[in-house]
């Protein structure tokens, strides 16, 4: 028997699994990459899985980031940190 608890709980699952697919992007290109940073979405992308990689882009994406913010209106809203690596997904989307 299904309880009002266990519906709720289904529920508030698939509204945070529909938002945070809504909010991710498979990418393969820089400017993909930053294009959906912009836009506040969580990136899928092809990396080495070096740490110096991982450097470089957190230190090119926060250089780029901070250029176009400076370069932005003011009712502009830009993302104005540097990308990180969180985590290599156990799927990857198919």
């Amino acid at each position: 028997m299904v309880t009002l608890l266990d519906t709720i709980h289904d529920e508030m699952y698939k509204k945070a699994l529909d938002a945070r697919n809504s909010h991710m992007s498979e990418v393969d290109n820089w400017a993909d990459f930053m294009a959906a940073l912009d836009k506040k979405n969580i990136c899928l992308a092809p990396w080495c899985d070096c740490v110096d990689c991982e450097k470089r882009i957190k230190e090119k994406s926060k250089e780029e980031s901070l250029a176009k913010m400076q370069a932005a209106n003011d009712d502009e809203v830009t993302l104005t940190g540097a990308a990180k690596t969180l985590c290599i997904p156990y799927e990857l989307g198919n």
